[in-house]
């Protein structure tokens, strides 16, 4: 795997975007630069109110857990559709990959009355890694034939 090095982050984020995660297709990389703001919004949102005895991180993560889901849907969907379209011969690792981080994140909402700070920010640590593995390199597998799935699809509108 490459080595990625990341921007120096600013002290309220927990990761910043860097464009060596660019696969260079547009509506996947606006996708996972949604991923790593959402990322971030969960760690700020966890450390901002972890001393208010108020629960105000547990909303944080009901918030971000929500959003997450809401990208799941849509942004597995469309990885998916591409890879398929492009007939990426990995396409069915991938998609288990895709299953196995849907399966964690419905664990994390199904046992949300057991959550801790801890366990929060754990999740919190479990989409950076995802970012870092999955994103920067996993990812980056299926760019070369969704590109050239685009150059033909454009060639053969030229025609």
């Amino acid at each position: 795997m490459e080595d990625i090095h990341l921007e120096e982050a600013p002290a309220s984020s927990y990761i910043s975007w860097n464009k060596s995660f660019e696969l260079g297709i547009p509506v996947i990389d606006a996708q996972h630069k949604k991923l790593v703001a959402l990322c971030n919004s969960l760690y700020q949102g966890i450390m901002s109110n972890r001393k208010n005895s108020g629960g105000g991180w547990e909303q944080s993560l009901i918030d971000a857990l929500q959003e997450c889901t809401d990208y799941v849907q849509t942004h597995f969907h469309d990885e998916e559709v591409l890879m398929k379209a492009a007939r990426y011969e990995g396409y069915a690792k991938h998609k288990k990959e895709h299953d196995m981080f849907t399966k964690k994140i419905l664990d994390v909402v199904q046992n949300f009355g057991s959550v801790s700070i801890t366990s929060a920010l754990q999740f919190v640590k479990f989409l950076y890694d995802w970012i870092l593995s999955h994103i920067a390199h996993e990812d980056k597998l299926i760019a070369k034939p969704v590109i050239e799935y685009y150059r033909t699809m454009q060639a053969e509108k030229c025609r």
